[in-house]
């Protein structure tokens, strides 16, 4: 747990959930560095990285201080923060963008129109713990009453009144699935609606879109010292003042920009915090 003030060292911890532990480490490893030159003065002497397998570990090192910072896409931080009584502490960009969205996609010449045409059909996602491939778009259904039914293999069939699901993995299984016809639907992100659309013009449309969300999510564990906390997330923030600074953001995950969340906290979250309420209680087969 760090609550380093000038004088006492302390050890900065930076925690992601993935089951690829020497990816995230490599990929982590330039921001930690960075973090522990910058924040020598204000005690910290090392920062070090914790790569935990799922979210209920995440939100337990957090509970226990043992993982200080958490870095999340915003449904997903959303909910740890939600079991740890950790706090969303700043806004991620990514590529570019401070915010996104999802996109169910289908064929340009599928009859469907609405989510409501969509029982009967099957809907490819990415992954459990995707926000714009599996969250938003699974919130969308629920919210239009659909039954969700879980398929585990190509060419399975959901029954007549309900709405079959696949997870696929990648953007890139999604579009082959909707091009070969085992995909009825597919849920991306706003830029990988833009990538179908730039590879393939007028092959796909959208369906439906949901709420914008913060692109990516920094949380705070609730036992960080709140005056490190403000150093910290001003070293954040200030990163991109100098040419390193830029250059380790680039090398996180494409991050462009740290910043505060425009509307707040709780204007930002209230929502997010709906959808996860709303996935909670929803309804599948």
């Amino acid at each position: 747990m760090a609550s380093a003030t000038a004088g006492h060292a302390e050890t900065l911890t930076l925690g992601s959930v993935n089951d690829n532990i020497r990816k995230h480490i490599e990929r982590f490893t330039p921001l930690a560095q960075y973090l522990e030159r910058e924040l020598a003065d204000a005690g910290i002497t090392a920062v070090e990285i914790s790569v935990l397998p799922d979210s209920e570990a995440m939100a337990e090192a957090l509970r226990q201080g043992d993982v200080d910072l958490y870095f999340d896409s915003p449904l997903v931080a959303t909910r740890v923060a939600q079991m740890a009584d950790a706090v969303p502490f700043l806004r991620r960009w990514k590529n570019g963008e401070a915010t996104y969205h999802s996109v169910i996609v289908v064929p340009a010449d599928s009859d469907m129109q609405t989510i409501d045409d969509l029982r009967g059909s099957v809907i490819g996602f990415q992954e459990p713990d995707s926000t714009s491939g599996y969250l938003l778009p699974l919130a969308m259904l629920l919210d239009a009453d659909l039954l969700l039914q879980h398929l585990h293999q190509d060419h399975e069939q959901p029954a007549e009144h309900a709405v079959g699901y696949l997870f696929t993995g990648d953007d890139r299984n999604t579009a082959l699935g909707l091009v070969r016809g085992t995909l009825d639907a597919g849920a991306t992100d706003n830029q990988g609606f833009e990538s179908l659309q730039t590879a393939q013009p007028d092959r796909f449309r959208a369906l439906a879109r949901s709420i914008e969300v913060p692109r990516q999510v920094v949380v705070r564990s609730g036992a960080l010292d709140e005056t490190l906390a403000s150093v910290i997330a001003d070293t954040l923030r200030s990163m991109e003042e100098s040419a390193e600074g830029v250059q380790v953001m680039a090398s996180f995950h494409d991050t462009t920009h740290f910043d505060d969340f425009p509307d707040g906290v709780e204007a930002t979250f209230a929502p997010i915090q709906s959808i996860l309420a709303q996935i909670s209680s929803g309804s599948s087969m």
